[in-house]
């Protein structure tokens, strides 16, 4: 390895720059946010179509007479309060589920919800126009209606009909033909005989309201005085206490979050933000010394007679055969002592403990060699060596061969 740094300081600089230049595009990008009204049905029956089979004119409406309106993109529910009524303005099932509207009307205490009839084809030269209207299938304002009331029926009419029940006092005028339904669990607020225009029912405390004809409360029925009478006594019957919601998500408007960036420091993600952040800075701290040239590392294995005495001792000690070694050494000391003291041939291990131990006491030694031959074979038995009681259990043996070879005051070195 050389002592050459890994980067040159130029290409650490750039390295730097870049880094510092993406993190600040992501955080311009992320806190952009998304646009209002983005990637949904600008023509259709929303409450941002200005079309004329749009919604923008009553909500605007609302608005100035005081009332509090929302166009919720995502969770429409949450965003009531006591008094708040959900609008649901035209569903088809082209456009949304069954079960997604059935949970919504079951999870509100007060929905209006409004039977599809038109379907706008957008005009090319004028974006936010319609350039044709057509009739939806009668089966779709079939399908929205059994979600609320079970048994009603959506019939279509070309004639011009007279208003026998009309509890607003305001008489609305749908342009023909006029779309209304027959229903005998729908109380008949406005209606033409057994042909209601809007009804309600009440059940287990959540109220539904049901409008039939959309064209007397859309932006082309709001051309009406009349009509713009008839929706202002609507709304003023539901007398909603809270918000106005309008769920557009019916209509493909599916808002993301404004800044993806905050969520970073709302529950529950701060608590994964700190830890990025501690993770992080962990890691700068262990890389912080690292660039330039990297340290020489220490040789594995050290040189000469003392390294390899030295690495011998630390292997065995890592194998854990302290016991064995002990024990190899106090049986090659009694050996050796033996040996050198002449003893006689043929005696067995117990024999020649008890010779040396009379040689011992002959010499005054004081060290009684079969008491430390049973104190090892103790030692070794063990699961979980006593490593210092092994030590001192070599150094007597060899304290003992010393004096039992060269005497009490011998000095010939060890053996």
């Amino acid at each position: 390895m050389n002592k050459e740094s890994v980067f040159s300081p130029r290409l650490l600089a750039l390295w730097i720059v870049a880094g510092a230049l993406t993190f600040a595009a992501s955080l311009y990008f992320m806190t952009q946010g998304e646009q209002e009204g983005r990637g949904g049905d600008t023509v259709g029956p929303s409450a941002f179509s200005r079309s004329v089979i749009g919604y923008a004119g009553i909500a605007e409406i609302l608005k100035q007479l005081g009332f509090t309106v929302v166009k919720s993109e995502a969770d429409a529910v949450g965003k009531l309060d006591d008094g708040s009524i959900l609008v649901l303005a035209e569903p088809r099932p082209a456009t949304q589920s069954a079960e997604t509207l059935k949970k919504l009307i079951g999870e509100s205490r007060n929905v209006l919800l409004i039977l599809p009839k038109w379907l706008g084809r957008e005009s090319m030269e004028k974006p936010g126009w319609v350039e044709e209207v057509l009739p939806v299938p009668q089966s779709d304002a079939q399908w929205a209606l059994d979600l609320a009331v079970e048994g009603a029926t959506v019939e279509r009419v070309d004639d011009a009909v007279h208003w026998t029940e009309n509890e607003l006092a305001k008489d609305p005028e749908p342009s023909t033909p006029i779309q209304l339904l027959r229903s005998k669990r729908l109380h008949p607020v406005v209606a033409a005989g057994d042909r209601i225009l809007l009804g309600d029912i009440v059940r287990r405390g959540r109220r539904v309201w049901v409008l039939a004809d959309p064209g007397v409360i859309d932006n082309h029925g709001l051309s009406e005085e009349s009509n713009v009478e008839f929706a202002v006594a609507l709304m003023n019957a539901i007398h909603p206490e809270g918000k106005v919601v309008f769920d557009e998500t019916l209509h493909g408007y599916v808002a993301r979050t404004a800044s993806p960036l905050k969520l970073l420091f709302e529950q529950p993600f701060v608590f994964a933000t700190i830890q990025g952040i501690l993770a992080l800075a962990l890691l700068f701290w262990a890389t912080a010394r690292r660039f330039g040239a990297p340290e020489p590392a220490p040789p594995a294995l050290a040189a000469g007679k003392q390294g390899l005495i030295d690495n011998a001792a630390r292997l065995l000690e890592f194998a854990g055969h302290q016991p064995v070694m002990v024990q190899r050494y106090v049986e090659a000391s009694l050996r050796d002592a033996a040996r050198q003291l002449h003893a006689p041939r043929g005696l067995g291990p117990a024999a020649t403990l008890e010779w040396l131990d009379r040689v011992g006491t002959a010499r005054a030694v004081g060290i009684d060699c079969t008491a430390l031959w049973g104190r090892m074979r103790a030692l070794a038995e063990r699961r979980r060596p006593d490593l210092a009681a092994l030590l001192d259990v070599a150094r007597q043996i060899h304290a003992w061969k010393r004096k039992i070879v060269d005497g009490p005051a011998g000095n010939s070195g060890p053996h």
